[in-house]
């Protein structure tokens, strides 16, 4: 791989086109960045009025402890996925205040509820440019982030399987997780270069960026395992207040199958519909109790989402106080 040292990365050909980085960090201070907020914030509402009646009801009849508990769990998750994001700046050389992180993250996700997944990379990836993070390393450090999310939740969603097919308890939803080891494979670094320079070839533009040893970033995937403890715990809190009896095992793996089966169905906002499915097929719940499970669930985790994202606006907001950008730092590049 060659030495960063001696080629200048995207971010630095980034930095000699000043106009066109203004434009591109003004984006959610111009007109259409409001028009994309305000859109994204209709969808959330939307969401919310459509299952709260259901939600309601549901309520009627749980213990609101063991909900207050998961309301508790999901906003840790949601932070935690949060707290990885600015793992994987560091990783990419870049430093900035994990408060300002978390902010940029949880203002950014709200674009998940649009239809497509590009809205949340574009959100954050702004937000971090913004902030001051060059362009290249703000969008790579995006994607790579989700992938290292949920290549985790696969880790995760296979270490529960035992529990979850015991008593004949297979479904075609988990065939999801045959995507691991493609996964793990197309994160190595010498397979990324290869992406990269096809990519760059098909678009005709240079997107020559340095790119993480496969070791660095493996060790990352394991920084968001606690992440999935969290959102899993959360739901079966939410399927403890319904049922007693609800399983731990079989609950945790059929929430983190279902954050993945969602994340992969890119035309539905946020998994909408999929999520729901997978966890009332996995989760060896009773079909009312995982159907009201998966409304206070994504209730609740969509509360927190709205929120976290409005304690955070102000300083996702803010220019100041943003990122300061060095070389992509390895323990194999440290050492030569």
């Amino acid at each position: 791989m060659d030495d960063p040292e001696l080629r200048p990365d995207l971010e630095e050909q980034d930095a000699a086109a000043p106009e066109r980085s203004r434009s591109l960090v003004a984006l959610l201070s111009t007109p259409v960045g409001i028009l994309l907020g305000g859109v994204a914030t209709f969808y959330v509402a939307r969401r919310l009025v459509h299952d709260w009646p259901d939600a309601k009801s549901a309520l009627q009849d749980a213990e609101l402890w063991w909900i207050a508990g998961g309301a508790l769990l999901a906003a840790a998750g949601m932070t935690s996925m949060g707290a990885g994001w600015h793992a994987v700046l560091a990783m990419l050389g870049v430093r900035a205040p994990m408060g300002r992180v978390v902010a940029w993250y949880y203002v950014g996700e709200l674009g998940k509820y649009l239809p497509g997944g590009v809205w949340p990379v574009l959100g954050r990836g702004e937000l971090a440019r913004r902030g001051g993070v060059p362009r290249g390393r703000s969008y790579a450090s995006v994607g790579l982030s989700l992938a290292l999310l949920y290549l985790a939740a696969m880790f995760v969603a296979t270490g529960f399987l035992p529990f979850a097919v015991s008593g004949g308890g297979f479904n075609p939803w988990m065939l999801f997780l045959l995507a691991l080891p493609v996964g793990v494979v197309a994160l190595h670094h010498e397979v990324l270069g290869w992406g990269l320079g096809v990519l760059s070839r098909v678009t005709g533009k240079d997107l020559a960026f340095e790119i993480p040893l496969w070791g660095d970033s493996l060790r990352l995937v394991a920084r968001y395992v606690p992440t999935w403890a969290f959102v899993g715990s959360a739901t079966w809190a939410i399927a403890r207040a319904l049922d007693p009896g609800a399983s731990f095992s079989k609950v945790m793996f059929a929430t983190v199958l279902s954050w993945v089966a969602g994340f992969l169905a890119v035309p539905v906002p946020a998994g909408a519909g999929v999520r729901e499915a997978v966890l009332a097929a996995s989760s060896g719940l009773d079909g009312g109790v995982a159907a009201a499970t998966a409304i206070i669930a994504r209730v609740l985790f969509v509360l927190v989402d709205v929120l976290g994202a409005a304690v955070c606006a102000p300083a996702a907001g803010r220019r100041r106080g943003g990122a300061s950008v060095g070389p992509i730092r390895t323990e194999e590049r440290a050492s030569t």
